[in-house]
């Protein structure tokens, strides 16, 4: 009778639900859930990774563009004529052609002021000056600069004796070397981040200027444009 009695309240006892969760029932699906995860979150860590390089990149590009540069000067040709040398005055023409580049991303460079000279072993023969000018962003400028001299200038230099008897002996032996040399003051603008000044001292050395026999006329001989040295400072 307790057997039979302790089955009937059995059977009528009420079962108690049972939850289901198919990740604890079904592992390969909880590793499939957790793989997906894994995925996701290295995919967003390479992306953040790619975003951190292209900002340094840019962030790199942008500090090395305000650097300011200075100009690119090549000389294309140099050529003498009328040449007259004395123990007390020079005579010639001179005619220059030279190339000026801003080679700056970001900056515009205009010359204010610009005085030139051609030299002989750091004895001005002749000076000059240029009209103020502004070079755009990698802009580039071709100057041709043509100065007669006959010795009685009042506003060329006094050329030495001694130096003008070495310039008529090498001329005489063929080939004589002159250097050019100009000094700039000129400003830097870059967009926002306003003007600076900048003093340069821009130089073409020995250039060997070969004249024909008996006959006064020289041209400087190259390979091609030299490139000048272009010393910069900021005012």
């Amino acid at each position: 009778m307790d057997s039979n009695g302790t089955a009937q309240r059995s059977a009528n006892m009420p079962l108690l639900p049972v939850s289901y969760n198919p990740s604890i029932s079904n592992p390969h699906m909880s590793l499939s859930i957790t793989s997906r995860f894994t995925a996701k979150l290295v995919l967003l860590h390479r992306i953040l990774l790619f975003m951190l390089g292209i900002i340094t990149l840019l962030c790199v590009a942008m500090a090395t563009s305000l650097v300011l540069q200075p100009p690119k000067i090549k000389l294309n040709s140099l050529f003498m004529s009328k040449i007259n040398v004395s123990n007390t005055k020079l005579g010639a023409n001179f005619d220059v052609a030279f190339t000026i580049e801003n080679p700056n991303l970001v900056s515009w460079i205009r010359f204010d002021r610009i005085d030139g000279s051609i030299s002989y072993k750091d004895n001005p023969l002749v000076t000059y000056s240029l009209d103020p000018f502004v070079l755009g962003l990698k802009e580039h400028r071709m100057m041709r600069v043509k100065i007669s001299v006959n010795g009685l200038q009042e506003d060329q230099p006094v050329v030495k004796e001694r130096v003008l008897e070495e310039i008529r002996r090498q001329r005489e032996d063929g080939a004589v070397n002159f250097s050019l040399e100009v000094f700039a003051r000129a400003t830097y603008r870059t967009g926002w981040w306003g003007t600076k000044s900048v003093l340069m001292n821009p130089q073409c050395l020995d250039m060997r200027v070969v004249f024909l026999p008996k006959v006064g006329f020289g041209s400087w001989i190259s390979g091609g444009p030299m490139t000048c040295a272009v010393p910069m400072l900021i005012d």
